[in-house]
């Protein structure tokens, strides 16, 4: 089949945009997604707010759990010869540092995320 001069081929896409319209696209589409991550964040604090007291109990839990620990520990060793006392007390200064610092660590993390996520929201 030939086509004669007068026939075309049909467009299936037309990209006829204006550059004013192709502006408002684009400012509606960054609209759209500013009023999305606002639900999301909403959506977040909510969960968050309803977990906390969970979580909260959680930690109460775990620090009464340590404070027996320690007292225990520390009854269990009054025993032992002053020697021995301060090579325990040393090891366990060791252990809660290196707690102190994976608590350090994770919040410096959640911190910089926070950040991070502030920054991209503005």
């Amino acid at each position: 089949m030939h086509y004669h001069e007068t026939q075309s081929i049909p467009r299936v896409c037309s990209y006829s945009m204006s550059s004013d319209q192709m502006t408002e696209k684009a400012k509606q589409t960054l609209k759209s997604l500013k009023e999305l991550l606002e639900k999301a964040e909403d959506s977040t604090q909510r969960a968050l707010e309803k977990a906390a007291p969970a979580l909260q109990k959680s930690i109460d839990t775990s620090m009464g759990a340590a404070a027996n620990g320690f007292n225990a520990t520390m009854k269990s060793i009054d025993g032992a010869t002053v020697g021995d006392q301060i090579k325990i007390l040393k090891a366990y200064r060791k252990f809660l540092s290196g707690q102190v610092e994976f608590v350090e660590t994770r919040i410096r993390a959640l911190e910089e995320k926070a950040s991070s996520a502030d920054s991209a929201r503005q």
